[in-house]
């Protein structure tokens, strides 16, 4: 029988709070470790199996629910370590978490359930509050913001709502997670980020207000957005597939955007629903270009200096940047990339927006890349009859596999959703139109029938 999960576990020498992330020692009750979110849910779900392996798979699925994989294998190694250390275990000879190579890990040791509780499993609990150390920077000052509340979390960082003390503005503060803060390249992708992104003025990207830094960390300020991800909106629609008017409008401004970007030799690479953002104002906004690169010049370098900061090369040995099921064919196959990456991205986006599902699923990312490279989707138009034929034809050219016959340009893809856009046009007035008929053909029966009634009267 499947342990009931608990408030408190006794872990050997340890105490567990399921619900803080609070690891406290019980040989040395003043050493106390605020866990980070990804190693707290590492352990809770070691804990949960009590024993039985958890494979690296599973921790992906669990720590990265849509499929962000900049590096999840070195991210999760970090995690570990971060275990370990707070553990005094080792990976040599093991006492509390061990390694099976290749497969995943497990806990070595017996559990003491503490406290029992029938709410909502720790992963879930952690999820919904802030963990105490993001919680410590509330009210602070970092440079000159001043930090509100915590407003969004991900595997390359925290993100703050916080004023501009200067400006009198509100702005977005994002920082990298502790256990990241000395690791050289993910410091040399943040600020990448913020290099990149600070050098794309358009309505349409996330405005990067500077990079700072605060003890030895160093943080972004951005514009604080208001609305949600295309990620939420797709998750709370119903049905599934966006309203066609609305899908053609959020598609018409991320093409203007990438548009901006590829005019400047930045190709993103990490184009997904999570990465673009609905605006209450109607403004749509791409978000995190912390992946992003300087697509090469003819003679094979790139179109700046090479520096730490903006390297072409930032991702490990072995490691694909991407997210497992927004990838183009060429990131799969690792090859060299061009804007055109973006645009099978934003062809998935415009599936999934029309079809109401994924275009390419699977149970590992294997599966998932084995998909992207050779089936075909099934038109968006047998899942969702409301889709016309030419923004099917639009979305398959977007997603032709062999990047010599997809679109050229994000200029010439907009041009083709513009045309969709106003070829709809007239079906909606004539709609109109008929609505108005309808309407005033009731009117005039509802008159005619009052006027017959007090004749009779």
């Amino acid at each position: 029988m499947k342990q009931p999960v608990s408030g408190r576990v006794r872990v050997r020498d340890f105490e567990l709070d399921l619900r803080t992330g609070e690891l406290c020692s019980l040989v040395d009750p003043a050493n106390k470790v605020l866990l980070r979110e990804q190693p707290f849910q590492v352990l809770s779900l070691l804990v949960e199996r009590q024993g039985k392996l958890v494979s690296r798979e599973e921790l992906r699925k669990n720590l990265w629910p849509n499929s962000t994989i900049v590096d999840f294998d070195h991210s999760i190694n970090v995690a570990i370590g971060v275990l370990r250390k707070a553990l005094g275990d080792s990976a040599a000879s093991p006492q509390y978490i061990e390694t099976l190579a290749r497969r995943g890990y497990r806990l070595l040791v017996p559990l003491e359930w503490l406290e029992t509780t029938t709410e909502l499993p720790a992963r879930e609990v952690a999820a919904t509050e802030p963990s105490p150390q993001t919680r410590d920077l509330i009210g602070k000052k970092v440079s000159h913001y001043r930090i509100l509340e915590v407003i969004g979390a991900g595997g390359m960082g925290l993100v703050y709502k916080a004023q501009d003390v200067k400006l009198g503005r509100p702005v977005a503060v994002k920082g990298l997670p502790e256990e990241m803060a000395n690791d050289q390249l993910a410091l040399q992708r943040f600020e990448r980020e913020a290099q990149t992104a600070s050098a794309l003025n358009h309505p349409n990207i996330c405005t990067i207000h500077g990079i700072e830094e605060f003890e030895g960390h160093p943080f972004i300020a951005m514009e604080l957005l208001e609305g949600e991800s295309l990620a939420q909106r797709l998750l709370t629609s119903k049905p599934k597939a966006i309203p066609l008017a609305e899908l053609l409008e959020i598609g018409i401004q991320i093409c203007d955007g990438l548009e901006a970007a590829h005019e400047k030799g930045i190709i993103h690479r990490d184009i997904k629903p999570a990465n673009i953002f609905l605006t209450k104002q109607g403004l749509v906004k791409i978000l995190d270009f912390g992946i992003a690169k300087l697509v090469a010049g003819e003679d094979g370098t790139a179109n700046e200096p090479e520096t730490p900061a903006a390297s072409s090369t930032l991702t490990r040995t072995g490691a694909t940047a991407g997210t497992a099921g927004y990838m183009s064919p060429e990131q799969v196959r690792r090859e060299k990339l061009d804007a055109r990456t973006d645009l099978f991205s934003f062809g998935l986006i415009l599936y999934e927006m029309a079809a109401g599902q994924r275009a390419f699923t699977g149970a590992t990312m294997a599966i998932v890349h084995e998909a992207i490279l050779n089936e075909t989707t099934v038109p968006a138009h047998q899942l969702n009859s409301g889709v016309p034929r030419r923004l099917d034809g639009v979305i398959t050219k977007a997603l032709e596999k062999d990047r010599e016959r997809r679109y050229r340009s994000a200029a010439e893809l907009r041009k083709d959703l513009a045309r969709v856009s106003r070829e709809i046009q007239p079906a909606r007035r004539i709609m109109r139109r008929a609505l108005a008929a309808t309407a005033l053909l009731v009117v005039l029966v509802v008159a005619s029938w009052f006027t017959g009634a007090i004749a009779i009267g």
